[in-house]
């Protein structure tokens, strides 16, 4: 039942008559509220949601009047004995989900992997798009028919695709994929990207590049271009410029469907909701060889022991993907006065990739991450403990392993964000 394909998935579950088995016969375990809801939450939200629109037919066996669910064992990962009526109820809502969303906004990622490094590459795209808000139909073309590369295409509304270089050459299901990309796409409209490894030259990165700006397509990024195994940064990379891909599908897009959100109205609402106020804070992270970088101003206290605080997270922030449960993060708590500078330093626009510590005053905190020693008049090792999903955002619960004050700055008061309503930062 935890197929990939949510269109399966829905008609699966509505031809089944499911029930779950009585508690005497089920086993008992945590349920999905506690122990498993964070590995649900990710599977969902980075392994499911790439594949989720593609599949139009579904199993018609007929199983009976009642099938007795005790356990739910997918082809990969561990079986679940618990919460198994809960995790039905869950995959059910999100595969409904995922279709209303591939109705409103929809990338193609188009790619073929001789030793798997292209398919890493495809999984970090797939990955910065997800959590920009656009549904994904990744396909690796050396398994897909010609209809199934045309399916994925068609309404796609950005594409990337990709290829490793074999004997200085594309393989040929990449070459017969490009070809239905230029038939099928319209260049004006649909903003692409290309990515691939290599061993050697990587030629077929260069090839593709120059046919999709010879046939008039709009780069959203600069092309990646990955010598064997992929690293942590080469991985940043690949989901802050999937990342970039969604916002210029946002700007170039084609469909007038607007986004079906919830937001809140300019109004009384909005303005009682914008005399909140919070400190100036720059979030700081790492993972590996990859660092990032993020403005905060909804920070919050959480408790006092273990001392704890809460940040909210724009799910399409780059550095959303380096905080996860078990990451290291500092918080830079910045100084009133100071605040200007580092401010529209990280508000600037980045290329994927590129560093964002580049000509700031900072040092390294024994947590791996950076501490602003001009900037801050405070900061924070924390450790994150949760992360929640809320609407648009994520909700990140940080415990406080250590702080300190900040040379200078350490007498002087946090810089305040005032805000006239509540609908934007």
């Amino acid at each position: 039942m935890l197929s990939p394909v949510a269109r399966q998935a829905l008609a699966a579950l509505d031809r089944l008559d499911i029930t779950v088995a009585p508690p005497g016969l089920a086993p008992s375990g945590p349920t999905i509220a506690g122990n498993l809801r964070n590995d649900w939450l990710w599977f969902r939200t980075f392994v499911l949601r790439q594949k989720a629109p593609q599949g139009e037919d579904a199993a018609t066996a007929v199983v009976g009047d009642e099938m007795v669910v005790q356990k739910i064992s997918p082809m990969h990962g561990p079986e679940v004995r618990s919460s198994v009526a809960e995790l039905l109820r869950c995959y059910r809502a999100w595969a409904e989900a995922q279709l209303q969303r591939a109705e409103e906004a929809k990338a193609a990622v188009i790619y073929a992997s001789a030793y798997g490094n292209t398919a890493t590459l495809a999984e970090a795209l797939c990955r910065g798009l997800t959590k920009a808000g656009v549904a994904v139909e990744s396909v690796n073309c050396e398994h897909a028919s010609v209809e199934e590369v045309e399916a994925a295409l068609q309404g796609a509304q950005g594409l990337c695709i990709g290829s490793p270089t074999l004997g200085g050459h594309v393989p040929t299901p990449v070459q017969e994929a490009l070809g239905l990309v230029l038939r099928e796409v319209r260049p004006g409209e649909v903003p692409a990207g290309v990515f691939g490894s290599f061993g050697w030259s990587g030629e077929a990165v260069d090839i593709l590049e120059g046919k999709l700006r010879d046939a008039g397509f709009d780069l959203a990024f600069e092309s990646i271009r990955c010598k064997f195994t992929p690293t942590m940064k080469t991985i940043q990379v690949c989901e802050e410029s999937g990342t970039d891909l969604a916002q210029a599908m946002r700007k170039s897009r084609t469909r007038q469907a607007a986004k079906q959100k919830r937001t809140l109205a300019e109004g009384g609402t909005a303005e009682a909701v914008g005399r909140i106020v919070g400190s100036l804070c720059i979030l700081t992270c790492r993972a590996e060889d990859a660092a990032s970088a993020l403005l905060a101003s909804w920070v919050s206290q959480a408790a006092f022991n273990p001392p704890a605080l809460t940040v909210a997270v724009a799910k399409e922030r780059a550095a959303e993907g380096l905080i996860f449960p078990g990451s290291k993060v500092a918080i830079n708590v910045l100084a009133e006065g100071q605040e200007k500078a580092a401010m529209k330093h990280f508000l600037s626009p980045f290329k994927p990739g590129e560093d964002r510590f580049e000509g700031v005053a900072c040092e390294e905190a024994a947590n791996g991450c950076m501490v602003l020693t001009e900037a801050a008049c405070s900061y924070l090792e924390c450790t994150v403990m949760d992360k929640m999903e809320a609407g648009d955002h994520w909700v990140v619960l940080c415990q406080v392993d250590d702080g300190a004050l900040v040379g200078t700055n350490s007498s002087g008061d946090s810089a305040v964000h005032f805000r006239r309503t509540g609908a934007s930062y």
